[in-house]
């Protein structure tokens, strides 16, 4: 690798790009719905020393949910560090810890499904939670279809997400309304189609967000927003 490239990475992993300032901390609670469980979890979005951090983590009875997503943004690009999902009860096998290796230009995948794939730095790839502040950062820039790199979590592969903006919809939120955005992503090899509702008012923050396959119907909803900014 040239010095250039060096440089290039090495500005990627340390610098906040100020417009990311866009996008303002927040701790919400959502409701998420799958065939297998109905469960309620916190969602934050917080800044760290040199990045951000998105989590959610939910319990019940029966169940406890964690979802973590580290990352940097550097000229309105999400730059990933690391992704991890905790699931109990352990007998699921659910656990998975995601770390990328801009050096080695490697991510790598530890738990449920282990795995180890060589990657372009220059493309970086995202993962399942942090596409969602990129989705966020293209909508505020007025971008209503792009394309967005995310890894596979069962096998590492990095696949090509398409997204457009096809509506609106009123949304509401306990007592209150919001003329949402939907945008829509299909990836039809899957058979499988999500659909985002964002609050423009929110600088397009998830209302709602369903995600439809032949195996099952998975929604995450917005039900109360505790604290923001």
């Amino acid at each position: 690798m040239n010095i250039m490239k060096y440089k290039f990475i090495f500005l990627l992993l340390i610098s906040l790009d100020m417009s990311a300032a866009l996008i303002k901390d927040y701790v919400a609670r959502y409701s998420f719905k799958s065939d297998e469980i109905s469960i309620n979890g916190i969602r934050k979005l917080t800044t760290q020393d040199q990045g951000y951090e998105l989590s959610f983590e939910a319990k019940s009875m029966i169940a406890k949910l964690g979802f973590n997503s580290s990352f940097v943004v550097s000229e309105d690009q999400v730059i990933s560090k690391g992704y991890m999902v905790k699931i109990k009860p352990r007998f699921v096998k659910r656990d998975q810890s995601i770390d990328y290796n801009y050096n080695k230009k490697q991510i790598t995948s530890l738990g449920r499904n282990s795995w180890g794939v060589e990657f372009d730095p220059i493309e970086s790839p995202l993962d399942p939670m942090n596409a969602q502040i990129q989705i966020r950062l293209n909508l505020l820039k007025g971008v209503n279809e792009f394309s967005l790199k995310l890894v596979e979590m069962k096998n590492g592969e990095i696949q090509d997400n398409f997204y457009k903006v096809i509506g609106s919809d009123l949304c509401v939120v306990g007592k209150i309304e919001y003329e949402c955005t939907i945008l829509k992503r299909n990836r039809e090899k899957e058979g499988r189609e999500t659909l985002y509702y964002l609050a423009p008012e929110l600088d397009y923050m998830f209302l709602k967000i369903i995600d439809t396959s032949p195996e099952r119907e998975q929604k995450l909803e917005l039900i109360e927003i505790l604290s923001l900014g």
